[in-house]
């Protein structure tokens, strides 16, 4: 096993580099942080490169640590300055983005401009534990790949499937394939969460935390959706718990 003791290695760089979109998306390989995330991509076969792993980590995972990509040992010092967790378990995995899957024919969510990373990774979380066939993203749409949005989602990232592009040809292509396609938003003609269709061909869209599902895009869908509140209550609950919410209304499990 190889050991590296320079915070100035090219493999470090090219690994702290992996910290900024820019380089992750010319490269085409992401990080994430820690045992578990690291168990959970090589259950799911996800394409690792490699692996770096402090002395501290090797004596307690041990054989975990190994399989058909790189590990590398580092110093503590190194294995500084690679990390971003505040409490690390010296294993920092560095794998390439995961290949597009096929279309869904079931229920898919299509996000917004959704800006903030950890509202994205809990809205594919819970897409991962509601059955969710697909999620489409905005080019506005924080990126799946951030540290924030693969530490929130844990290892639901790996499994469910999620395309970047133009959220209204994606709705589009939807409606063509049989979808109904609502936007979550409270107007005269919004259906309660309760009354949309159950039959699978169907996806809601998720607006920005601040400025909700915009106008072109609230155009290009079918109908909108709400989610029934008390009375002089909140406004508007946080983008990832709404999509939550209508997840488990379409799914009930």
């Amino acid at each position: 096993m190889e050991k590296i003791t320079s915070r100035q290695n090219p493999k470090i760089s090219e690994a702290c580099a992996l910290q900024k979109k820019k380089c992750r998306d010319e490269s085409g390989e992401f990080f994430f942080e820690g045992i578990k995330l690291l168990r959970e991509a090589k259950r799911e076969n996800v394409n690792i490169v490699r692996v770096f792993v402090t002395a501290a980590a090797i004596d307690a995972y041990g054989d975990e640590l190994s399989g058909e990509f790189e590990t590398v040992e580092v110093s503590d010092s190194v294995f500084e300055k690679l990390t971003t967790e505040n409490a690390p378990q010296g294993v920092f995995t560095v794998a390439r983005m995961l290949a597009p899957k096929r279309k869904p024919t079931g229920l898919s969510i299509i996000l917004d401009a959704l800006s903030d990373p950890g509202n994205l990774g809990t809205v594919i979380r819970c897409a991962d534990a509601f059955g969710v066939e697909k999620i489409y993203l905005s080019d506005t749409c924080a990126d799946v790949y951030n540290p924030k949005t693969v530490r929130a989602a844990m290892g639901s990232v790996f499994r469910v499937p999620t395309e970047r592009g133009d959220i209204e040809k994606n709705i589009k292509e939807l409606q063509n394939n049989g979808y109904s396609v609502y936007a979550a938003m409270l107007d005269e003609n919004a259906l309660r969460a309760e009354e949309t269709e159950k039959d699978g061909k169907t996806a809601f869209v998720i607006g920005n935390e601040g400025h909700g599902v915009s106008k072109s895009v609230r155009d290009a869908c079918d109908g909108s959706v709400f989610i029934p509140m008390r009375e002089d209550s909140a406004e508007s609950l946080n983008a990832s718990v709404a999509a939550a919410i209508l997840m488990w209304e379409h799914k009930k499990i």
